[in-house]
């Protein structure tokens, strides 16, 4: 096993290290470049002792001479969701134990954004990218090259279909689950706040509405009320608020409530208590995401869970397969992560 301080081990390059490991460099590169086929023991060694000395292997340097870097490209949308902190944080996690390393970039939900920070992930010599909310169209020219170069990329929930390897939450899933829990609970109509609102993923939640109204035996065009407002540009706990104080007003509102987020859901809760009514015996309210915050509202919020670490989880290991060789980019396989509904005392 390795001895002494950081100050008397001078390691200064990869065969360095795995001498001091007493490892082969064929095995200590192997390691690093996060290929399989390496005793688990082994790696744990490699890495454990790689975050003691403090030791990074010059990527730049490495990735000239045709060796991988380590570097995974990952391209995200923004940082203001909490459930997209949760993602981005699950995929730190999930790249670290492999020895990769994520190298983050924030578009705004710019597609021309989006587009030139991949050019630039080829300019760092990155082993991959993830896209995670892209919003990049089925015909950008970016895929010409990431064809050309076989530049292995998957995306997660793509706002469109797009001609990648992708891992996506099963929003149509979601939307049954969420519908044929208030229709067992006696409710025959609903209000969706917000969902039609979002431009991403809300044509994907009102089609699986849809399906699964017709599933159940419900009339989409008498059963369900759409609210939303074009000028909030954010879905808070204010724009749920807001939607619920406009759905009061009406002579006989729909008693079931679907909400975009949790974040709206609780929002929402928060006006109906205000106005003298009581959850759920007056309304149920389902929200989406499975924010910890449900867990601790009064009452507590059901809510549906989006399976983050497994949808994470899943697209490692695709970028992993397609690093690796055992996967092609031309397969594109799309990978379905099935959601969770949480029931709690809001419904």
């Amino acid at each position: 096993m390795p001895s002494g301080s950081n100050e008397d081990i001078n390691i200064r390059s990869v065969g360095d290290f795995a001498k001091h490991l007493g490892l082969s460099r064929w095995t200590v590169s192997r390691i690093l470049n996060g290929h399989t086929g390496v005793h688990e023991d082994t790696r744990k060694r490699v890495m454990d002792e790689m975050h003691r000395l403090g030791f990074q292997p010059n990527m730049m340097a490495r990735s000239l001479k045709g060796a991988k870097t380590g570097l995974i490209g990952v391209c995200f949308q923004e940082i203001e969701s909490p459930i997209l902190a949760r993602k981005i944080s699950s995929l730190q996690e999930s790249l670290r134990t492999r020895g990769l390393r994520a190298v983050m970039e924030v578009t705004s939900g710019v597609a021309e954004a989006e587009r030139d920070i991949i050019h630039h992930f080829f300019s760092l010599r990155v082993d991959g990218i993830i896209l995670i909310g892209s919003e990049l169209s089925s015909k950008d020219p970016i895929f010409s090259r990431l064809a050309r170069e076989n530049m292995p990329v998957v995306t997660v929930d793509a706002a469109q279909d797009i001609p990648l390897p992708r891992v996506e939450l099963d929003r149509h899933s979601a939307m049954l689950l969420s519908l044929r829990h208030l229709q067992q609970r006696g409710h025959k109509s609903l209000a969706l706040l917000g969902l039609e609102s979002d431009p991403v993923y809300g044509a994907r939640r009102i089609e699986g509405l849809k399906e699964a109204a017709a599933k159940l035996g419900m009339e989409w065009d008498t059963s369900f009320l759409s609210m939303k407002s074009d000028k909030k540009t954010s879905w808070s706990y204010q724009y749920g608020f807001d939607m619920a104080q406009e759905l009061l007003q009406l002579e006989n509102p729909p008693r079931g409530i679907i909400a975009l987020n949790d974040r709206v859901a609780i929002g929402a809760m928060k006006a109906i208590r205000e106005w003298g009514y009581r959850i759920p015996e007056d309304f149920a309210v389902v929200g989406f995401d499975n924010l910890e915050i449900g867990q601790w509202t009064d009452p507590a919020l059901t809510t549906v869970g989006q399976n983050v670490a497994d949808l994470i989880e899943q697209a490692v290991i695709l970028i992993q397969k397609l690093i690796d060789g055992e996967l092609s980019s031309k397969e594109a396989p799309v990978v379905q992560v099935h959601p969770k509904l949480i029931v709690r005392s809001s419904s």
